[in-house]
């Protein structure tokens, strides 16, 4: 019985797509479906996807653009395998992914949601570093005021816990998958493994290097920031951490006077702890070393 759907949603999706693709269908796991939603590609990405012909490509031809979002969610709303298997049109599976995520939700029946390491490559495929997160559950919910612990197409997940908590939330322009990574971490366990399994290509097209969306990833972060205070499963200090980060996304927002009030009437004695909070420098260093900002 086919145990897990490998999900991806395309929009104009050439040149990338085809390596992604031929990686997916290259898994030493060879029994799975790989549901791929195309978003109203314009570039002969539906083309190219209608003339695979491997039975374990599902494929469905949006008639618009509705978003990677709702693309998504439409995934699942149709996969019918116990796990999903998140994969970007521009990235690159290594060959054992798929085996090595499902071995550990075999041992592991209370998991929810599983990342690995990634190696970091450039337009071409050369090599231009890495992201390496916290394993560990206690590790991983420490790391989330700096960011988010997860690469999003490294990750797998329980379908039924996913769509328990509403798949994707549609209100979020940026940060759909830290969003429902948050509420996934409320379903199960979470966890990075530590092999790296994917490559993730970063070009000038892609989103999250778009500087015109700068305010819109600091007010999804934000209200992020904004959930996880409120979070009873994570520790108080990890909250407390969390109302910092509301602070840093307010004040790059441009509101300086409500990012002073967020830090609350302890002023400069609270900030002072908070700085020299230890999951601050050690999330902190994770990033840098992955090559990704702080904040």
């Amino acid at each position: 019985m086919t145990k897990v759907s490998v999900l991806m949603s395309v929009k104009n999706g050439l040149p990338y797509v085809r390596e992604t693709v031929d990686s997916v269908l290259g898994q030493t796991l060879a029994d799975f479906t790989f549901l791929i939603l195309d978003n109203a590609s314009t570039d002969g990405t539906r083309d190219f996807l209608q003339g695979i012909g491997d039975p374990r490509v599902r494929l469905e031809l949006l008639p618009e653009d509705v978003g990677q979002t709702a693309a998504l969610n439409t995934g699942l709303s149709i996969i019918q395998t116990g796990l999903v298997a998140r994969m970007d049109a521009d990235d690159v599976c290594l060959p054992e992914r798929l085996e090595r995520q499902i071995e550990r939700f075999k041992a592991d029946p209370d998991l929810a949601l599983l990342g690995a390491a990634a190696e970091m490559i450039d337009e071409r495929g050369r090599r231009i570093g890495e992201a390496r997160f916290p394993c560990k559950r206690e590790k991983v919910l420490e790391h989330l005021p700096l960011g988010n612990p997860f690469v999003h197409a490294s990750v797998m997940y329980r379908c039924t816990s996913a769509l328990s908590v509403g798949g994707y939330p549609h209100d979020f322009t940026y940060a759909q998958d830290l969003a429902l990574w948050l509420r996934l971490a409320g379903k199960g366990g979470v966890a990075n493994l530590p092999e790296t399994l994917v490559k993730i290509r970063v070009h000038e097209a892609q989103a999250t290097r778009d500087e015109r969306l700068r305010s819109v990833r600091l007010g999804d972060n934000l209200r992020l920031a904004r959930e996880m205070e409120s979070m009873e499963i994570l520790p108080r200090r990890v909250r407390d951490a969390a109302r910092l980060r509301q602070a840093f996304m307010l004040w790059g927002l441009g509101n300086k006077s409500e990012a002073l009030r967020t830090i609350g009437g302890r002023g400069a004695v609270w900030l002072a702890g908070c700085a020299a909070n230890p999951i601050f420098w050690r999330a902190a260093w994770s990033r840098l070393r992955a090559g990704l900002s702080v904040f």
